[in-house]
């Protein structure tokens, strides 16, 4: 009985001990945390200099200004703000002295645009304005100077949770007001037997950017020999985007939206949804992973043994809603791993159709106009509206409907996401109106069904899209308009020219590594008042062997009328890379209209050369030759072309490119726009922007980007390898959103002026103390003194006055007069020695 007692006493003091070592161990823990968080209000790393450890001179140079790294001066500065290393747009901020640090201090609207969760604000005074670490104490600023980069770290869990890839609206830019001209032009002379013919064509794409608005206007115009100059404009609108709707109005000539109706042209508006202003994880589809974790665990989601996704979360439900859409590539293999080790796993079925969003998610446009169509008598009045939903993973549902006085047409269907695969299905009732009284009106029905789905290991992917136009009667808005036009002018339409049915198949086959690729289409058509049917099927296989790429393919065409063609073609393709890193590539084409041997390659300063020679044998000893050549300028595109063969040739020129007008002038670009970017460098001449092929600065100094993604970050740099010796870029990377069709932007500070390399010394003939800061006439800050006693700085003047600084007292400062040779060379370091006074 006592030694039971014992074994209870000593059980007890033993849980008492753990008990009470586990209280201090937290206690001291939680002592820990408040005193790391109350150490530094801007939580920033400090540290102390001595002085004492540097040589000579230096050692009077005051270094509490380094304490906090790179110093700031007083000022406001343009400055590219990231938030936990992302970047969170462009602000101009202000820098003071707050105690003996400068900062930039955030009032509460501020914290607003940053994206933080007010609610873990403590301060509810929104008139002060303080250090971010005040409002936070768990956040912290930097700054670098040289490249104008604000930094901002903020605790997961004081900011609101957005979609990967979100970035909100206000940052987005709208670009300049400008003007440009994008235009591609062809000239054609021809030969053929004894008749020769020229003619030439010109596309125009004209745009206007005013206040956020973008007017537009396409045409094409014609030149034949002997004829007179053909000018049609194609359309005319003007088009602004709505962020906080994620829409875009245009109003003007454009075009109905073709995913639910035929689509059409029409003069009106149009108001519709963009889903390229949402983040790329909340665009097309991708289901909901939904699931249990009973630790701190790892989620992992794989597509094809590939992993596609990774994240944290804590114990209990968790949804996954950020996926990016992978198209149809098959289901996701989702692994959780738990902090002890232990693993479960599931699968989510994923197929997509182009009908199918993520939950929550609607798509929409609505448009009211007219008919454009210069051919008809008459041209109805009309409205359309389509609208789809992401009811949950599972279903989405859509429908439209069209609207004019003689034409009505509803549309309902439904897609979903199954383990069989992805579904989309609609039924459309439509009712034309007969214009005499005669004939009675035509109601019918149209059916369309399209499936998609991807054999998960396999390597297989199927798509399949069908369309069924149950009655005779049924007919699309722009039939429906032809045949009330040809009821105007007493004539009757015929029913060959519609569908009666459609059918569109493909399969994509993965074979293995080595094995190449296998894939098939096809596309089935059938038109009321005809038995028989357009039929066109291809089959091809693709593959590699070392650096050769070699494809088999079989086509076969049957038209209406009973027309057969087929072909059967050997591809083979292999590139070479020359010792200049120019590339060459040999193309051989075996078929049975004949054989076809061409060299293609590009060459040059930044490969702008490119050109293409191939030999056509088309059998009973006929060739016929064909020769481009083509060269890429910063200004525009050109290439001149030849053909030739019996009893013909033919030869001409290719133009391409845009012209920007802009407040600074004007600037030219070597490819057709959309979205531009405006790139200015002052001075920096030859200076090419990364990432694009023979894009360089001008002599005036700008550059245009005619291809950037909307409402995507974007970053712009320039290789400034080439620039003048007198001419320094103060950056090299620039971040930016555009909205599409904007034109936007940047500019790169440069600094032109000699290199000094100039020794001082003190009148007592003292060097000048290590780090102390140099100042130019303007009182801005060009430089410290490094080893040696020695500056080295721009200036663009042959003579001037610097001020070296290294304390606030007057014994502290001394001033340099310095003076160039007028013959001083331009390129190159200047070195000079001259006292400091």
């Amino acid at each position: 009985m006592k030694l039971n007692n014992h074994g209870f006493i000593l059980k007890s003091l033993m849980h008492y001990c753990l008990l009470t070592g586990f209280l201090y161990t937290a206690t001291a823990f939680q002592y820990l945390y408040a005193e790391l968080e109350e150490q530094d209000v801007n939580n920033n790393p400090t540290a102390e200099f001595e002085s004492s450890a540097l040589v000579g001179g230096a050692q009077n140079i005051n270094l509490a200004q380094f304490a906090k790294g790179n110093p700031v001066q007083l000022g406001k500065y343009e400055v590219n703000v990231y938030i936990n290393n992302k970047f969170h747009g462009k602000k101009e901020l202000e820098f003071k002295q707050h105690g003996d640090v400068v900062e930039h201090c955030f009032e509460y609207a501020e914290l607003q645009e940053l994206s933080i969760d007010l609610q873990h604000v403590k301060i509810k005074d929104q008139q002060q304005c303080l250090l971010l670490s005040q409002w936070i104490s768990a956040a912290s600023s930097s700054m670098d100077s040289n490249n104008l980069r604000y930094d901002l770290q903020i605790p997961q869990a004081y900011l609101k949770r957005t979609s990967r890839g979100y970035i909100p609206y206000p940052l987005w830019d709208r670009g300049i007001n400008a003007a440009y001209v994008s235009y591609n032009f062809n000239t054609l002379e021809s030969r053929i037997h004894h008749h020769q013919d020229n003619h030439s064509y010109l596309s125009l794409n004209t745009g206007l950017n005013l206040a956020g608005w973008q007017f537009r206007h396409n045409a094409v115009a014609r030149l034949q020999r002997g004829e007179q100059l053909d000018y049609e404009g194609l359309n005319t609108y003007v088009q602004r985007a709505f962020p906080q709707i994620n829409s875009v109005l245009t109003l003007g000539e454009s075009y109905s939206p073709g995913e639910h109706f035929n689509s059409f042209a029409f003069t009106g508006l149009q108001l519709n949804s963009e889903d390229r202003m949402l983040p790329e994880t909340a665009t097309g589809y991708a289901p909901v992973i939904r699931g249990i974790a009973y630790s701190n665990a790892v989620v992992e989601v794989r597509q094809n043994k590939q992993l596609i996704y990774q994240t944290t979360v804590n114990p209990g439900a968790f949804a996954i809603t950020d996926l990016y859409p992978t198209g149809s590539g098959g289901d996701l293999q989702v692994t959780v791993r738990e902090a002890d080790g232990q693993t479960q796993q599931f699968n989510v079925p994923y197929a997509s159709v182009s009908q199918l969003l993520r939950p929550n998610h609607s798509r929409y446009a609505l448009t009211i106009g007219r008919v454009r169509n210069e051919h008809l008598l008459e041209k109805d009045f009309f409205s359309q509206l389509s609208y789809q939903r992401g009811l949950n993973n599972i279903v989405t549902a859509y429908g439209g409907a069209i609207y004019s006085e003689h034409y009505q047409a509803l549309q309902l269907g439904s897609a979903f996401s199954t383990v069989l695969g992805a579904l989309a299905f609609d039924v459309t009732h439509a009712r034309t109106e007969s214009l005499q009284a005669a004939q009675n009106n035509l109601e019918g029905q149209s059916y369309r069904l399209s499936f998609s789905k991807a054999l998960a290991g396999t390597g297989s992917l199927f798509n399949i899209a069908a369309s069924h136009y149950a009655t005779r009667n049924y007919y699309h808005f722009s039939d429906a308009n032809l045949y009330q036009d040809m009821q105007r002018r007493g004539n009757e339409m015929l029913d060959s020219s519609r569908q009666k049915n459609q059918l569109q198949l493909s399969w994509n086959q993965e074979l293995g590594k080595q094995a190449g690729s296998f894939y098939l289409s096809g596309s089935w058509n059938e038109y009321w008042g005809d038995s028989r049917a357009q039929k066109d099927w291809q089959i091809g296989y693709n593959n590699q062997y070392k650096q050769l790429n070699y494809s088999l393919v079989m086509q076969k065409t049957t038209d209406v009328q009973g027309n057969r063609d087929e072909q059967y073609m050997l591809m083979l393709s292999l590139p070479l890379q020359t010792k200049q890193r120019n590339s060459l590539n040999l193309m051989h084409v075996i078929s049975d209209d004949g054989n076809n041997s061409s060299v293609s390659g590009l060459f040059g300063a930044d490969q702008a050369y490119n050109y293409n020679v191939s030999v056509n044998d088309i059998g009973y000893t006929q060739y016929s030759s064909d020769a481009r050549l083509q060269y890429r300028s910063p200004y525009l595109s050109s290439a001149v072309f030849a053909s030739a063969g019996q009893n013909y040739h033919q030869y001409g020129l290719n133009l391409t490119g845009t012209v920007l007008a802009h407040r600074q002038g004007i600037s030219f670009s070597p490819e057709m726009g959309q979205t531009m970017v405006l790139v200015q460098a002052d001075a920096a001449k030859g200076a090419q922007i990364k990432n694009t092929t023979a894009l360089k600065i001008d002599r005036w100094g700008f550059a245009v980007i005619p291809y950037v993604s909307a409402y995507r970050m974007n970053e712009i740099s320039i290789d400034s390898k080439d620039i003048h010796d007198q001419v320094e870029l103060l950056s090299s990377l620039k971040e930016l959103v555009p909205y599409a069709g904007a034109i936007a932007k940047v500019e790169f500070k440069t600094q032109k002026g000699f290199l000094l390399s100039i020794k001082s010394k003190q009148a007592s003939g003292a060097p000048l103390p290590f780090a102390a800061q140099v100042f130019d006439q303007n009182n801005q800050v060009v430089g410290v003194v490094a080893q040696g006693s020695q500056l080295i700085l721009r200036s663009a003047l042959h003579q001037g006055t610097l001020r070296v600084k290294w304390g606030d007292a007057a014994t502290e400062q001394c001033q340099i007069h310095y003076q160039l040779d007028a013959n001083t060379p331009h390129t190159g370091y200047q070195k000079i020695e001259v006292p400091c006074q």
